[in-house]
């Protein structure tokens, strides 16, 4: 089994490109893919640990309001797999062209094939500063890795989000 795609950080970010509308609650159901360096020690067999970061472009479309077009996001990470079972966490900020930026926190335990992750969206700034939300994340398949020590990873998120 590869370690490249259980190591999957939940990448939110594109999850607001879903959106139909600002509106007071948004229901999200998205996909976002994002790639970058990861470190990883393989101590012996069934125990492994590491650390990442990753970036993706959000793009957004013709019906996503103005402040979700066009987003960055960055995200960072670490994780552990113990006799099979997944410890991961981090956290992971996108920013608009205006400048306006969203943080949000992520963590997924248990089998790695299986597990759904939950995340958490902590602060806004600028003309996201009013966003709350919650959902979980799930990776959604094995991506070839674009060179050594990289990682590509998608995900599947749901949830919902809150914007004032």
């Amino acid at each position: 089994m590869s370690r490249m795609w259980l190591i999957v950080p939940s990448v939110l970010g594109a999850s607001v490109l879903s959106l139909p509308a600002l509106a007071a609650e948004v229901k999200l159901d998205t996909r976002s893919c994002y790639a970058g360096p990861i470190h990883t020690v393989q101590h012996s067999e069934g125990i492994v640990s590491g650390s990442y970061a990753v970036v993706g472009m959000l793009p957004g479309s013709e019906n996503i309001p103005a402040p979700l077009q066009m987003m960055s996001a960055r995200c960072l990470g670490q994780f552990s797999i113990i006799a099979g079972a997944l410890d991961e966490h981090g956290t992971c900020e996108a920013v608009n062209a205006g400048g306006g930026k969203m943080f949000w926190v992520y963590a997924r335990s248990g089998d790695p094939t299986k597990a759904e992750g939950t995340w958490h969206m902590v602060h806004g700034t600028g003309d996201l500063a009013d966003i709350t939300g919650d959902g979980k994340f799930m990776p959604i398949g094995v991506f070839p890795p674009v060179a050594p020590d990289m990682t590509t990873v998608c995900n599947h998120e749901w949830g919902t989000l809150n914007l004032k």
